[in-house]
């Protein structure tokens, strides 16, 4: 790592030092709700994958993700803003060796387009562009710039929460010059709580190309994960497990973080 992405890694680690903690931990699929008007949730954590692969440059190995970060901004009552990345890969190759690399940087807008009612589901739309902060020479990021556009769904089923998204995903591909890969993308997800402090989680969240014989990176990719959420000391503690349920998808790993929110104006 040069100085000068070393001096923005310091930056970035103090800076959510400093505030520490998201609405959507552990999970990826994104809640329809937004956060309170004013808010700034902010989250952090680190997660690991087991036997994770990379088709475009052939690696395999065991994937680190270090200090993966988020802002959620709440802009009002139908507009929620969020940044989100990852300070840090640290990828130790099957065979020997090692790669390392900044994550890509996603930026989203949710919108809300409906309220949960009696018999109706919350509904939200969620656009977000992800920007090529990872290099191709590293092994381990593509340098593509890809848009998702998600349509988010919620309704309260008793004491359980079930959401879920479905949507389009239009990626660079990274092998042929001028060419995209579109996806359907989608996840479904529940939440159930299991005492005052603690929720219990599960989901399952994907991409599927209906392109028989993809380029390198175009795969269809999916994963499970099972985990928790703990209220204590004025933030919220998650942990989960995850395993994938494609070929292309890691074997097995575990995600860890913690959230927080503020109130950043009256």
């Amino acid at each position: 790592m040069n100085f000068d992405r070393t001096c923005r890694a310091i930056a970035l680690v103090l800076l959510f030092a400093t505030f520490s903690l998201g609405q959507q931990r552990p999970l990826l699929t994104e809640d329809p709700r937004l956060i309170a008007e004013s808010a700034l949730v902010t989250e952090l954590g680190v997660s690991y994958q087991h036997e994770a692969r990379f088709p475009v440059s052939g690696l395999t190995g065991d994937l680190y993700s270090i200090l993966e970060n988020g802002l959620h901004f709440g802009l009002g009552k139908r507009a929620e803003f969020q940044i989100t990345g990852v300070i840090q890969y640290y990828l130790d190759v099957d065979g020997g060796g090692s790669r390392n690399d900044w994550g890509d940087l996603a930026m989203s807008t949710k919108i809300k387009l409906v309220d949960e009612g009696h018999k109706r589901p919350a509904i939200s739309f969620r656009p977000t562009v992800v920007l090529p902060n990872s290099s191709r020479t590293k092994d381990i990021g593509y340098d593509g710039t890809n848009f998702f556009g998600n349509l988010l769904f919620g309704k309260t089923a008793g004491p359980a929460y079930i959401f879920g998204s479905i949507g389009l995903g239009i990626l660079d591909d990274p092998i042929r010059a001028a060419t995209q890969q579109d996806f359907l993308t989608y996840g479904i997800a529940a939440s159930i709580p299991a005492s005052s402090r603690v929720n219990v989680l599960a989901e399952w969240n994907g991409r599927h190309n209906f392109t028989s014989f993809p380029s390198a990176g175009g795969e269809s990719r999916g994963q499970v994960r099972f985990g928790a959420q703990i209220k204590a000391g004025g933030m919220r503690f998650d942990a989960a497990a995850t395993a994938g349920t494609t070929h292309w998808e890691h074997k097995a790993g575990f995600v860890v973080g913690m959230t927080k929110e503020f109130q950043l104006w009256r």
